[in-house]
Parts: C-alpha cells; sequence; structure tokens
C-alpha cells in the first residue's frame, strides 16, 4: 500500500506595504522610513523616486540593509508623467496592502500609482507644509488629495491645522516623528571629542543637515564669528557641522571671510551622529524653513540643550526649559541665545526626558502600527 504524500501548507505571506520618497538620501524622512522598515510588522518595500539603487546606496551605505526591497526610479528634474504608470505597473505586480507617502512629490505620483493600481489603503505623511503657501501648489495638492483620498498624517500639530486651513477634508492624524532612545543618549564628551579629533578644552556647537540653503548654516558661522568677537569666555568657541550638499563650498568661503578655517569643522555626511552628539557643549538649528526636524529630537535625547529657529514645528519639538527659539535668519539673536545656553550648561535629564515624554520611537511605531490596522492592513 502506497502512502499518499503529506499535503506542504503553504505558510501565507504578511502583508506588504511599499514606502514612497522623494529620493532615498541622508535626511529626517528617510531616516523614518528605515526606522518604519525595521521595527513595523509584515513586509516593507521603498520606492525612491529619484536616483539609481546602486547610486543610492554608495552615498549612504546604510541602505545596504535594504537590499532588493530598496527600488529606484530614476525620475529627471521636471514633470514626469510616464512616472506615474510606471510606479502603477510594478504597484499591481507587488500587490502591496498599503502604500505610505512621504511628503508631496510622493503624493503625486505615487499616490495618483497606488490609485491606478487599486492599493487598499494609501497613506499620505507630511512632514512639513511651507510649500502649501504657494497658490499654485495648494491647487495642485488639492486636485490630487481629491482623486487618491489618502488616509492623511502630519508629523506635527501645526503641520495638520495647516492642512486643515488649506483643505476640505479636516481629518488629519498627528505622528510625531520618534527617536530610538536607547541609541540617543548621553555619552563621555571627552571621549566623544578624541574620537573626532577636537579639542577639549573650547566650547563646541554643533549642527547637522543637509548643506542647502533652506538649512542657513551660513547664519550659524555669522553668529559663531560674532561670538568669538564679543571676547570672554566664549572667545575661542568652534563649530562642527555635520552634513553634505551643494551649500559646502559657500560654507567654505563663508568660513574663509570670517577667519575661521580652524573653528569651524565641516565632517561631511556621517552615519554615526549618536556618537558624535555627546561632543557638543549646544546644538544649533539655524533653518529658514522646517517641519519638525529630527536632528533636534535627537540632539536633546543626548542631553543636549538645542537653540533654533522659530519656524515650522520647532516650538513644540524645542525644550522650553532648556532650548531657546530665535529669529530666523538673525545671527545676532543666535550668538546670543547660544551664549545663554553655553553659560548656563542645562541638566541633560532635562531636555532628554522632554524627548522621552513627547517623541520617543516606541510610541511613533505603536501609531503608525495602530493606523495601519485601523485602515485594512492586518499588522
Amino acid at each position: 500500500m502506497s502512502l499518499s504524500p503529506i499535503p506542504r501548507i503553504e505558510k501565507p505571506l504578511a502583508p506588504l506595504t511599499v514606502h514612497v520618497v522623494e529620493r532615498m538620501a541622508p535626511g529626517g524622512i528617510e531616516t523614518l522610513v528605515l526606522d518604519m522598515v525595521r521595527g513595523l510588522p509584515g513586509r516593507h518595500a521603498v520606492f525612491s523616486l529619484s536616483g539609481d539603487a546602486t547610486g543610492l546606496v554608495d552615498a549612504w551605505p546604510r541602505l545596504s540593509r535594504l537590499g532588493e526591497t530598496l527600488e529606484a526610479f530614476d525620475k529627471q528634474p521636471g514633470i514626469s508623467a510616464s512616472l506615474v504608470a510606471r510606479l502603477a505597473r510594478r504597484l499591481r505586480t507587488l500587490a502591496p496592502q498599503a502604500v505610505v507617502l512621504h511628503h508631496v512629490g510622493p503624493l503625486i505620483y505615487g499616490g495618483l500609482a497606488a490609485r491606478l493600481a487599486r492599493v487598499p489603503s494609501i497613506v499620505h505623511v507630511e512632514h512639513d507644509a511651507w510649500h502649501y503657501d504657494s497658490p499654485r501648489r495648494r491647487a495642485v495638492a488639492r486636485l490630487v488629495f481629491n482623486v487618491v483620498r489618502p488616509t492623511r498624517v502630519a508629523v506635527s500639530e501645526q503641520i495638520a491645522a495647516k492642512l486643515r486651513q488649506h483643505f476640505s477634508n479636516p481629518a488629519v492624524t498627528v505622528i510625531a516623528p520618534g527617536i530610538d532612545m536607547d541609541l540617543y543618549r548621553p555619552r563621555d564628551r571627552a571621549a566623544a571629542r578624541v574620537r573626532l579629533g577636537l579639542r577639549q578644552d573650547v566650547p563646541l556647537i554643533g549642527t547637522s543637515g543637509r548643506l542647502v540653503a533652506v538649512k542657513s548654516q551660513a547664519t550659524l558661522i555669522d553668529a559663531l564669528a560674532t561670538l568669538r568677537k564679543a571676547g570672554g569666555t566664549f572667545a575661542s568657541a568652534e563649530l562642527v557641522i555635520v552634513g553634505d550638499g551643494p551649500e559646502r563650498v559657500a560654507l567654505a568661503t563663508c568660513t574663509s571671510e570670517h577667519g575661521l578655517e580652524t573653528a569651524v569643522h565641516l565632517l561631511g555626511h556621517r552615519d554615526d551622529m549618536a556618537e558624535i552628539l555627546p561632543a557638543f557643549d549646544v546644538y544649533a538649528l539655524p533653518s529658514l524653513n522646517e517641519g519638525l526636524p529630527r536632528s533636534v529630537l535627537e540632539a536633546q535625547a543626548s542631553g543636549l540643550a538645542v537653540v533654533a529657529s522659530d519656524v515650522g514645528a520647532l516650538a513644540q519639538a524645542v525644550c522650553p526649559r532648556s532650548g531657546r527659539l530665535v529669529p530666523a535668519g538673525d545671527a545676532a539673536a543666535l550668538a546670543t541665545a547660544l551664549a545663554d545656553r553655553l553659560a548656563a550648561r542645562a541638566d541633560p535629564t532635562i531636555p532628554r526626558g522632554f524627548v522621552a515624554e513627547r517623541f520617543a520611537l516606541t510610541q511613533t511605531l505603536a501609531a503608525f502600527d495602530q493606523l495601519l490596522t485601523r485602515h485594512g492592513i492586518p499588522c
């Protein structure tokens, strides 16, 4: 008597979520996507509208952990109607349960493609809202919102209020970006400076971000020059700028014009910010526009007082007990606030506690998990 073969039971694949970003390069949005891919249940893929996968990984080696789940579509500058069709075809093949669109470009291209591909759940996450001040951009976004009909998320109450002001659908869920509190924590300052080859005996200001005009790092260099010229305790203050981008040459020129070549350190892009931040005495963010930048949250989780421009949602992101807000583009006000925070030497537990209560990564992941589950993705 021959035995029938035991039937093979195939385990169903976990639901797939596709995240769409403009360009998968170092930044707050992209880091949040990596945290979501790593921390949320189910399977995940990442679509980068611009760039090619090999080039993106070469520029940001951290992306290598995504493997074949990272796809790039090499979008060129300008409008590309064909990109919507290409994305839609790929989504039909992958058949995800959800598409998460990060920011406005992905909303337009990825949102229309997801609707054409009949993806069951479409979520749009807005990371800042200053671009909606343009009537033309508002009109385009309104049209796309009406066609795509996504579940809407904002990373701050300020951004949510702007969306409700400009668009008819008032339903916006606020989910703040979260910080890994185990990774970002106070560490030995002296050891951190030794690693970077920095002096131990000087007040050290730090900042990080893309070197682009809107981040206004030149204002911070101007503020450092003002601080040093004032003499006294902070005449030897130095500045570390972490990041890379098209403004690097201009910032080097600005540094030279102030005679600060030995006092300003341009470190380029780094993936070890958790180990760099403890070297600083204070963290500065002089941006002209922002959403809710995770860099100030990382700095505060590391125990640093923050001085930042009063733009976007920074009033919600900066601990009022330890930090200070100043008018954007005002180097003199920035210098004054930096001197005040350097002199105060705030208790590191104060900014860290502020972040732990409001912006822990565990809270962010739990909120996205709940939202995706509520909208039909069985996580």
